[in-house]
């Protein structure tokens, strides 16, 4: 590009050479006129000794010439590097700044937020958060009867729908046919090195990560297939062999299934005192177990973990209180498809597209922010009026943070970069454009004199 700009400033130079000269024959016009007029008036003839100013100097006879000819006469011309500010007058710089700024204008336009979208993304959030106040209460405690009925209109519909998709049967059924050996050790006497924490029936698969939902995927697995418990302890994570082995030779996708179905085994399993008994933990929920010593206030963030677990805070609890959050994922898009439909007249599936869960538009995921954090406070004081952690809504919580994370990262380093790109992707265009021009220029620049 650096050669056509330099052809262009040539042809510039030139052109005013040539806007020069005109501008000399046309003064020698003029004296050639008055001339001839005081000759009529005068009955006189024009003085034949009279010179006009015509200065051919640098002209050249006209040649035609290739474009590779014309480039190497503009780089001895030009031997220094020049830009597009070379070549553009203070009045096309002025239009470049203001198409700059009229893409600015779109893109904010495109990803800012509107009053709908902060009326829609609060509203239902204090919507839901109301639900969550009104409709989840604090789970069951393991050494109830498992036939107590929940308090709560959600727990109630969680309760009833896991119970009869996971009856006491099924879940003895299952524990007979996924037996995962070492992975389901129960007591610290089933590990062959010592550890630091109480190891129990009680606990055991809240500190074994291979009962957690999500880790058991990798870990649990593993675990399965080397005969081995992986457990948080005292704030560690630890591989630990075991008395009970491995139970079989299994690769890696055998292991998991035999994962899985142990973990669906022990999701809604009553004690064997026929009590609602400990199910798995909720996601992740384990990994609080690695924050031992931290504290906050005079609370130790992994006790305070274990606590909650312990009093029912479980996998099946979780499911209760990701009913409200459901319901928000679900009438928000509703919500700013409808809006986006009527005020902004985009298409369904345009608006559609950016509000899936791996396709998420950088304003709509603001919007959910919105919601969730919302959410969050109106949980936040319905904890702090009960002064019970069990209340701790903590599917609210989760989303939050990882929209909170997404969105922060979009406002400090993502939304400039993206801004850059689409000017540069608006400006390529129209340097894509000005490259056909300067084809068409080179073409017929073949026939110029320099």
């Amino acid at each position: 590009m650096n050669d056509e700009i330099k052809v262009i400033k040539l042809l510039q130079d030139d052109a005013k050479k040539v806007s020069s000269m005109h501008s000399e024959i046309e003064f020698d016009l003029k004296d050639i006129k008055k001339q001839l007029e005081i000759a009529i008036v005068n009955g006189s003839y024009i003085d034949k000794n009279l010179t006009f100013s015509k200065d051919s100097s640098g002209s050249a006879p006209l040649n035609k010439k290739s474009f590779s000819e014309i480039v190497d006469i503009a780089n001895s011309r030009i031997p220094y590097s020049i830009g597009f500010r070379d070549i553009l007058s203070d009045d096309d710089l002025l239009k470049v700044d203001s198409k700059i700024d009229s893409y600015i204008e779109i893109f904010n336009k495109k990803h800012q937020l509107d009053g709908w979208d902060y009326a829609i993304g609060g509203g239902v959030g204090l919507f839901c958060g109301i639900l969550d106040v009104l409709f989840v209460k604090k789970p069951l405690k393991p050494t109830i009867d498992f036939e107590q009925q929940a308090n709560g209109l959600f727990n109630q519909w969680s309760q009833n729908s896991i119970n009869k998709l996971i009856p006491p049967e099924l879940s003895k059924l299952l524990e007979k046919k996924f037996k995962i050996g070492g992975a389901d050790a129960r007591l610290s006497e089933d590990l062959l090195f010592e550890n630091s924490d109480k190891f129990n029936p009680i606990n055991h698969r809240f500190k074994a990560l291979s009962h957690d939902p999500v880790l058991a995927l990798f870990i649990g697995a593993l675990d399965v297939m080397n005969g081995t418990c992986t457990i948080i302890d005292n704030g560690s994570i630890k591989v630990l062999d075991t008395l009970r082995g491995s139970i079989g030779d299994y690769n890696f996708f055998n292991a998991l299934g035999m994962m899985l179905g142990h973990l669906a085994s022990d999701f809604n399993t009553p004690s064997g005192a026929g009590n609602r008994g400990m199910g798995i933990p909720a996601p992740l929920m384990s990994l609080f177990g690695g924050l031992k010593g931290v504290r906050i206030g005079n609370q130790d963030i992994a006790d305070l973990a274990e606590f909650m677990y312990i009093k029912g805070y479980d996998a099946r609890h979780f499911l209760t209180m990701s009913i409200p959050v459901l319901i928000n994922e679900v009438l928000i898009r509703v919500l700013f498809i409808i809006k986006e439909m009527k005020e902004n007249r985009r298409g369904f599936y345009e608006v559609f597209k950016e509000t899936l869960p791996f396709n998420l538009s950088h304003r709509f995921r603001m919007v959910l922010n919105i919601s969730y954090g919302t959410m969050v406070a109106v949980n936040a004081g319905k904890v702090a009026l009960t002064n019970n952690i069990l209340d701790a809504n903590y599917t609210m919580w989760i989303g939050f943070t990882w929209h909170t994370f997404h969105s922060l990262h979009w406002l400090v380093w993502g939304k400039s970069s993206e801004l850059q790109k689409y000017i540069d992707d608006e400006l390529s265009k129209e340097l894509n454009d000005l490259q056909l021009k300067i084809n068409t220029l080179t073409t017929n620049a073949t026939s110029l004199s320099i």
